[in-house]
C-alpha cells in the first residue's frame, strides 16, 4: 500500500515539474538547458546499454543456454563478473531490489520453461515408458531440473522411487552424467535393493546403467572408508541387529556398577526415583491415576499425591526406607466454616517433623495456574506452625530443579535422628521403577544423536545449560554424566575390538570426502527418504555435494510427514530446513499420488497438518476407485469381539469377490494388510486366517513402522485405542532427548501423529479402523470432531466426545451419590455431569452403560423401561424397551 501512495506522490511531483517547466519554457537560456540535459541522457544511456553489452559479453560463453540453467547460475555471474555500476532509483532503494539481477533471474526463469516445454515433447516416449506408467507433469519437472541443489517434497505413494530411477535414467538419456559417476543412497538395505532392481529393470537399454551405484549410507561409508584407508572398517557386531545395541548398554551398566560405586548408586538413583521427568514447573500436569477420591500421580509406595515433584520426594522417601504419611490431618484443629482442615504434605512420625513442599521458582511465585491464594496459604502454613511449635521442614520447585531439595531433606531427616538406607531393589507395591531396559534405549537414542551431530563434551555441557532454563535441571544433568560414562565404555569397546558403528562410520566417511583423502567421482548424487536423515548423514551428502562451483548435482527425495524414524537418529527438522543447509537450494513437490482416493488423502493431509511444522501441501489423487465410504471406524465395548468381528469382514470380501460385486485387485485377488502399533497387537490367530482365506485374499500383518513404503487394498488398524501402549503410545520421548537436537519438535504427540498418518495412507481402497468404546484414541476423536469419520458402535450404544478435552468420550459411572457422566480418560480430565438431575433429559442422548446389568431389570437411564435383550446387526446386546425414546445399551453378560 505504502508504494501505491509513494507512486502517488512521485506522479503529483512530475506533474508540478512539469507546470514549473512550462512556465520556465520562454526563457531562451533554460530551453537551451534542456536540449543539452537530452542530449546528456541519451548519452548517458547509450553508455550504460554498452556497458551492459560488453559485460553480458564476458560472462555469456559460460553459460550453456542448451540446457538447463542451473539455480546459483547468477550469483556465479555476479562473482566472477561484477557488473556494471547503474544508476540508482528511489524505487530500487525502497524495495531493496537489483535491477540487473531481477533482469537475469526473469531471463534465466523463461528459459528453463521454455526448455522443460521442450523436452516434454521431445521426450514424450522416454518419460511415458521409463517406469510402468507414464510420468506425471510434476515428475517430468523433477527430472529435468537440474538445479545445484534440489528437494522433492512427495507425498505418501506419490512415485518417489520411480522419479528417483526416471531421473538417472534422464542423466544417462542426455550425457549430462556417465553412469559411474551417478549414485543412489538409501536409508535402508531393502530400499537401496529395491533401487538397484529398479535402475537395473528399466534402464537396462541405456548406455552406462550397470555402472550405477546403488548403496545405503552405511553401506556406502564403509566403501568410502576403504577406498580412503586401504583397509574395509569392521562394524560392530552389537549394531547389525535390530536390539543388541541395547544388550551391549545394559552389559556396559552392568560393568560399571561392579567397577564403580558411585556410578552404581548414580544409575540406581536415577532409575528408581528421577526416571520420570517431573515436567515444566508453570505448566499443568495432567493426572494418571485416581484412588478414594484424589486424582493425581501414584508413587511406588502407591498412594495418590498431587504432583509428580511430590511423587520425586515420595519415591526418594520409599526406596530409602523412611517412614511417611502423605497428607496426614494436622496435629492441631485447623476446620472452620471456610476452610478444612490443615493436611501438611509429608509428616515423619518417628521424629515429629512436618514437610511442606512448596511450588515456588527462585523468586518465591507460584506459578500462574495456581492463583494468587497459593502464596497466600504458604504464609499461612509458616505462621501456623510457627504459632503452635511444630517443626517444619520447606523444599521448593526451584530446589527440586537446581537438585538442592534432596540432599537438604537428607540432611533435616539424618540429624533429626533418622536411618536412612538407599535401597534400589525394595520391590514397589505402587509405581514400578524405570528399566534397565527402559533407560539404555533411552541412552542409545540419545548418544546416536550426540554422535551423528558430532557433540564434544562441551557442546553436551553447553546444551545443557541452554536446555535446562525450562527444565528439570538436576534431572537433565544426572542423565548427562551418566550417558558420558556409559558411552565412554562404548567407545572402549569398539577400540578393543577394532570396530566402527554406524555413526563414527559416516562421520569417518565424511572427513575422507572433505579431506579429499577419497576420490569422490561422482557428479550425480540422488538421496531417498530425506525425512530420515540424521546431522551424520547431512555432512557426508554436504561433503559429496561439495561447493556449488563444483558442478555436481544433489537431489534428495523425501516426505517429512512421513518421519517417524527419531528413534534410529533420524532429525525431520532437515526437511524444513534444507534451503538453510543448502544454500541456493531449488524445492520441488510431487503432490499427485497414485496409491490412496481422494478422499482418504483429504482426511489425512488435515490430520497431519493440524502440526504447524509440517510442509504445507495439498495431495491430489490419480486413484478414482469409487465406493460409499473410504474411512470405517468400528468401536467395542467387549475388545475380544473385535477380531470375531475382522474375520466376519474378511469373509464378507471373500463371498463378494466371488460373486462379482467386489472389483478384484491385482492378480485377481484382494490385498488386506494390519496394521499395529506394536508387534504383540499381531492376531494371535492370523496363520489361520491366512490359510482360511488364502484362495482370494493375500493377507499380512505389519507394525505401522515396518508397513512404510507398502500398500494394500484394505488397511486395517488394530488397538486405536488411548493408554501408554495405545496408538498414540504415550510412552513419550523422555526430555533429556531434547538436549543433542539442534531443533525441538515441540508439538503434542509430533511423531505419533506422523506414525498415524503413516498408516492412515497405506490404503488403496479402505481404511477400517478397530478401537474401544471405553478408550478410543485421541486421535480417532479428533477425526470424529473434523466430522471426518464416525466410531460405529458394535456391541453398544454411539460415542459422544468429551466437550472438555476432546480426548475421551462421555461414560456413564456409578459414585457414592448416584450414576453420573464423566470423561473415559479420568482422572487425566475433570469433566462430570450429573445425568440425574435433569429429569427432562433422560433418555435423549445414548447411554453406555458398564458393568453387569441383569435382563429384564428396570432401566436406570429412564425409569421406564426394561432391559431386554437385542439382536443386534454385530450381535446381541441388551437394550432399554422404550427406545428410541430411550438409548440405553448394556453388553451381555
Amino acid at each position: 500500500m505504502i508504494e501505491w501512495i509513494l507512486l502517488g506522490l512521485l506522479g503529483a511531483g512530475a506533474l508540478s515539474g512539469a507546470k514549473k517547466k512550462d512556465s520556465l519554457a520562454s526563457r531562451p537560456a533554460r530551453t537551451s538547458g534542456g536540449s543539452s540535459y537530452s542530449t546528456n541522457r541519451q548519452a548517458s544511456e547509450t553508455e550504460r546499454k554498452q556497458k551492459i553489452e560488453a559485460w553480458r559479453a564476458q560472462w555469456e560463453p559460460t553459460v550453456d543456454r542448451s540446457g538447463w540453467i542451473p539455480a546459483g547460475t547468477i550469483d556465479r555471474i555476479l562473482a566472477t563478473f561484477p557488473a556494471p555500476e547503474q544508476p540508482s532509483t528511489w524505487l530500487n532503494r525502497f524495495n531493496r531490489t537489483d535491477p540487473i539481477r531481477d533482469e537475469l533471474s526473469a531471463e534465466f526463469e523463461a528459459h528453463n520453461q521454455t526448455f522443460l516445454a521442450r523436452q516434454k515433447e521431445r521426450l514424450k516416449s522416454f518419460f511415458d515408458t521409463i517406469e510402468k506408467n507414464p510420468l506425471t507433469d510434476e515428475q517430468v519437472k523433477a527430472c529435468v531440473c537440474m538445479d545445484g541443489r534440489v528437494q522433492i517434497v512427495a507425498a505418501a505413494g506419490s512415485g518417489k522411487t520411480s522419479t528417483m530411477v526416471a531421473k538417472a535414467g534422464y542423466a544417462l538419456h542426455e550425457g549430462l552424467a556417465q553412469g559411474s559417476q551417478i549414485l543412489l543412497l538409501a536409508f535402508n538395505a531393502d530400499a537401496a535393493n529395491e533401487l538397484a532392481e529398479r535402475t537395473q529393470d528399466r534402464l537396462s537399454e541405456l548406455a552406462g546403467a550397470a555402472e550405477l551405484t546403488s548403496k545405503t549410507f552405511h553401506g556406502f561409508g564403509l566403501h568410502v572408508i576403504a577406498k580412503a584407508t586401504g583397509k574395509k572398517p569392521s562394524l560392530a557386531p552389537w549394531v547389525e541387529n535390530a536390539g543388541e545395541d541395547i544388550k551391549m548398554i545394559v552389559s556396559i551398566i552392568d560393568e560399571l556398577c561392579q567397577q564403580d560405586q558411585s556410578f552404581k548408586n548414580d544409575w540406581h538413583m536415577f532409575r528408581t526415583v528421577h526416571g520420570r521427568d517431573v515436567g515444566l514447573w508453570n505448566v499443568p500436569a495432567e493426572p494418571d491415576a485416581y484412588a478414594n477420591g484424589r486424582r493425581g500421580f501414584r508413587t511406588a509406595n502407591g498412594e495418590i499425591v498431587k504432583s509428580k515433584e511430590e511423587r520425586l520426594i515420595a519415591d526418594w522417601l520409599f526406596y530409602h526406607h523412611v517412614p511417611y504419611q502423605y497428607e496426614r490431618p494436622y496435629e492441631h484443629d485447623t476446620a472452620s466454616e471456610t476452610h478444612r482442615q490443615y493436611h501438611p504434605d509429608f509428616f515423619y512420625p518417628d521424629v515429629a517433623l512436618y514437610h511442606e513442599h512448596f511450588a515456588l521458582n527462585a523468586a518465591g511465585e507460584a506459578p500462574e495456574h495456581f492463583g494468587p491464594s497459593y502464596t497466600e496459604g504458604v504464609r499461612w502454613k509458616r505462621q501456623l506452625h510457627e504459632t503452635m511449635g511444630t517443626r517444619l521442614f520447606e523444599t521448593t520447585s526451584d530446589q527440586i530443579s537446581s537438585g538442592a531439595a534432596l540432599p537438604l531433606l537428607e540432611a533435616e531427616l539424618a540429624n533429626s535422628g533418622v536411618t536412612i538406607k538407599f535401597d534400589p531393589d525394595r520391590e514397589a507395591t505402587g509405581s514400578q521403577p524405570i528399566t534397565p531396559q527402559q533407560l539404555a534405549g533411552t541412552i542409545r537414542v540419545f548418544q546416536q544423536h550426540v554422535k551423528s551431530n558430532g557433540l564434544s563434551h562441551a557442546d553436551l555441557q553447553q546444551a545443557l545449560k541452554a536446555q535446562s532454563k525450562n527444565a528439570h535441571a538436576d534431572r537433565l544433568a544426572r542423565f548427562v554424566s551418566i550417558y558420558e560414562r556409559v558411552a565412554a565404555g562404548w567407545e572402549s569397546k569398539l577400540k578393543d575390538g577394532g570396530y566402527v558403528d554406524f555413526e563414527d562410520m559416516l562421520i569417518l566417511a565424511a572427513d575422507h570426502v572433505e579431506s579429499g583423502r577419497y576420490s569422490n567421482p561422482f557428479t550425480f548424487i540422488l538421496s531417498d527418504e530425506f525425512q530420515d536423515s540424521s546431522r551424520a548423514r547431512i555432512r557426508l551428502l554436504k561433503a559429496l555435494a561439495g561447493p556449488h562451483e563444483a558442478s555436481r548435482h544433489l537431489c534428495v527425495v523425501g516426505d517429512d510427514w512421513q518421519g517417524i524414524n527419531r528413534f534410529a537418529g533420524a532429525d525431520n527438522s532437515v526437511m524444513p530446513e534444507f534451503e538453510k543447509i543448502f544454500p541456493a537450494a531449488t524445492r520441488l513437490t510431487l503432490n499427485r499420488t497414485f496409491r490412496s482416493p481422494q478422499a482418504i488423502c483429504d482426511v489425512s493431509s488435515q490430520f497431519i497438518q493440524a502440526n504447524p511444522a509440517q510442509i504445507r501441501k495439498e495431495v491430489a489423487s490419480n486413484n478414482h476407485y469409487e465406493t460409499r465410504q473410504y474411512l470405517f471406524a468400528y468401536g467395542f465395548e467387549d475388545q475380544s469381539r473385535a477380531n470375531e468381528h475382522l474375520v466376519e469382514q474378511l469373509a464378507q470380501m471373500q463371498r463378494f469377490l466371488k460373486a462379482g460385486k467386489l472389483e478384484p485387485g491385482k492378480n485377481g485377488r484382494l490385498s488386506v494388510l494390519l496394521l499395529g502399533r506394536y508387534r504383540n497387537d499381531r492376531p494371535a490367530n492370523l496363520q489361520q486366517w491366512k490359510e482360511r482365506f488364502a484362495d482370494s485374499i493375500d493377507l499380512d500383518f505389519k507394525t505401522v513402522h515396518s508397513s512404510k513404503g507398502l500398500e494394500a487394498d484394505y488397511v486395517m488398524l488394530l488397538n486405536v485405542v488411548e493408554g501408554n501402549l495405545g496408538f498414540p503410545s504415550q510412552i513419550e520421548d523422555d526430555p533429556v532427548l531434547q538436549i543433542p537436537m539442534p531443533e525441538p519438535d515441540p508439538f503434542p504427540m509430533a511423531e505419533e501423529r506422523r506414525l498415524f498418518y503413516v498408516a492412515l495412507t497405506r490404503a488403496k481402497r479402505q481404511v477400517r479402523i478397530y478401537t474401544s468404546l471405553a478408550q478410543p484414541s485421541r486421535f480417532l476423536i479428533e477425526l470424529v470432531k473434523n466430522g471426518s469419520i464416525v466410531i460405529e458402535p458394535v456391541d453398544a450404544a454411539p460415542l459422544e466426545p468429551c466437550p472438555v478435552c476432546s480426548v475421551g468420550v462421555v461414560t456413564r459411572r456409578t459414585g457414592r451419590h448416584g450414576d453420573f457422566e464423566s470423561c473415559s480418560t479420568w482422572p487425566r480430565c475433570e469433566f462430570k455431569r450429573n445425568i440425574e438431575s435433569d429429569e427432562s433429559k433422560k433418555g435423549e442422548s445414548p447411554v453406555r452403560l458398564s458393568g453387569n446389568v441383569a435382563q429384564g431389570s428396570t432401566c436406570p437411564s429412564c425409569e421406564r423401561g426394561k432391559m431386554v435383550r437385542i439382536d443386534g446387526k454385530y450381535g446381541e446386546f441388551l437394550g432399554c424397551s422404550e427406545f428410541p425414546t430411550c438409548k440405553t445399551t448394556a453388553r451381555i453378560g
